[in-house]
């Protein structure tokens, strides 16, 4: 594909993909500022401590596959028929398994209740194996506007069910309830959209080829779950799910802000890897393009949730949430990295080495689990600290990965995506000094959004950023174009 044209569709595609996920992130923060409002921490802890199983289980159904799906250039619909029985059959089975089993996990964390709960809740990862084949025929045209009106639809729509559920005094049930809507209302969407149907022509022969790359995946998935929840699961053993309510809460906020930055990188940056991948310099010049583009969004955006934490979670759902507020900072600083990682995890799987990848997972998942056992009888926020510390410093392992593929040196790295925090950071210190003196909350919070924006534009501005300057001109173009799109007559 000519550099331009791939050029063009990964601007259109992150754009895209950058909206959708910023509309789609304020429904979820209203109903979730609602939710938090009605319901208590132990609520939140009931269902978090489920969440690794859904994790692993969801890893296991979907086994790689979408991304060995978008790998493979020439897919045939013998393909994605194999792909859409082989997840939806492995599927039934792991939730017959985790039902007979939820006694068990119930016994573990010493809460019968979680045993229904739990019956009910894995649920989620059978509605999710429907949409698989569609999101990834999705995916790999980087068709991202459609992408982004489903899951804006779905989480809207699951959204206002949790509510009334909440109202209703479901408590933990709506919530477990509220995430199975969502898997169910994007695979339905999803289908409608595609219009691909499988046939009854069951043969597993094509999963082969496709398996042995996904399989690593698979396997980092599984591992990449439960680094994600190694807190959680700590948290539940040796505390109560009081301090996992806390945990969980200031986690969702920082998920629900920097997964939708990657999610922005992830549903465009292997496709686009991939299509890139004929030359080695142009396969490192895109790379380093993405990862300036993501540093001067993400720093700022992750840094300022930090910035304004106290404010926010007072405002929104009530100073009853206080205890999360210096977990979601720290969670914060480490979120901002991570959208990078999602780069490099995303190139070294454009290249076919989903070994190095799980690899790598598996590492870092080894690294988690020693720390947070070492740090176990430290507290929760020092533990919050600690696991963060690791993530971030994980980084430079992917560095030296990438590096090997296509010698991208440090410096380099280093180069890209230093001016972008460095200014984030200076600009949250000073936003912060500046409206230190305002005691209305309210005032203060929206004194330190306005502040902080300015700044950053301004120290952009001042900078000469070429990614800033290049971001104002497609947000400009879109604007443009959306307005003077002549209407039928």
């Amino acid at each position: 594909m000519p550099e331009q044209s791939l050029k063009d569709r990964t601007a259109k595609g992150l754009l895209w993909t950058g909206v959708g996920n910023f509309a789609t992130q304020v429904i979820n923060m209203l109903f979730g500022i609602v939710i938090a409002r009605i319901l208590l921490p132990d609520d939140y802890g009931m269902v978090g401590l489920l969440v690794v199983f859904t994790g692993i289980a969801s890893a296991l159904q979907e086994s790689g596959l979408t991304s060995a799906l978008i790998n493979k250039k020439d897919c045939r619909h013998e393909d994605y028929n194999a792909v859409f029985w082989f997840s939806f059959l492995t599927s039934i089975t792991l939730y017959i398994i985790l039902f007979c089993a939820s006694p068990l996990i119930a016994r573990f964390y010493h809460i019968p209740e979680l045993t229904a709960l739990g019956r009910i809740a894995f649920l989620s990862f059978v509605f999710s194996s429907i949409g698989i084949v569609p999101y990834a025929m999705m995916l790999k045209e980087i068709q991202s506007s459609k992408i982004a009106i489903i899951n804006f639809t779905s989480c809207l729509i699951a959204g206002i069910g949790g509510i009334v559920m909440a109202l209703y005094g479901m408590a933990y049930w709506g919530l477990a309830i509220q995430s199975i809507s969502i898997y169910m209302l994007r695979g339905i969407f999803a289908w409608y959209t595609v219009k691909w149907k499988p046939s009854w022509n069951i043969r597993f022969r094509p999963i082969v080829p496709l398996w042995k790359f996904g399989v690593n995946i698979l396997l980092t998935r599984v591992f990449e779950t439960i680094t994600n929840n190694i807190l959680t699961i700590f948290l539940g053993r040796f505390f109560s799910k009081t301090a996992v309510g806390y945990y969980n809460q200031a986690n969702k906020w920082n998920y629900m802000a920097y997964s939708s930055l990657s999610f922005m990188i992830n549903s465009t940056a292997q496709p686009v890897f991939v299509q890139a991948d004929d030359e080695e310099e142009r396969s490192r010049r895109v790379l380093r393009k993405m990862l300036r583009f993501m540093a001067f969004i993400s720093f700022p955006c992750m840094f300022g949730l930090a910035l304004i934490a106290p404010e926010f979670i007072i405002i929104t759902i009530t100073d009853k949430w206080a205890n999360a507020i210096p977990l979601l900072r720290v969670l914060c600083i480490g979120g901002a990295f991570l959208p990078l990682l999602s780069i490099f995890s995303n190139f070294i799987l454009s290249r076919g080495k989903s070994n190095i990848t799980l690899a790598s997972t598996v590492c870092l998942s080894a690294v988690q689990l020693a720390t947070a056992y070492l740090f176990r009888k430290t507290g929760i926020l020092y533990m919050t600290m600690a696991y963060t510390s690791v993530s971030i410093l994980w980084l430079l392992v992917w560095q030296l990965l990438v590096r090997r593929e296509i010698h991208l040196r440090l410096r380099d790295t280093v180069k890209d995506v230093l001016p972008f925090f460095l200014i984030a950071a200076a600009v949250m210190i000073a936003t912060h000094y500046i409206t230190l003196p305002l005691s209305n909350i309210y005032l203060r919070i929206l004194a330190k959004i306005i502040c902080a924006a300015a700044l950053y534009c301004l120290a952009m501005h001042l900078s000469g950023s070429n990614i800033y300057k290049e971001f104002l001109s497609y947000a400009k173009g879109g604007i443009r174009k959306v307005l003077t799109r002549k209407k039928p007559l």
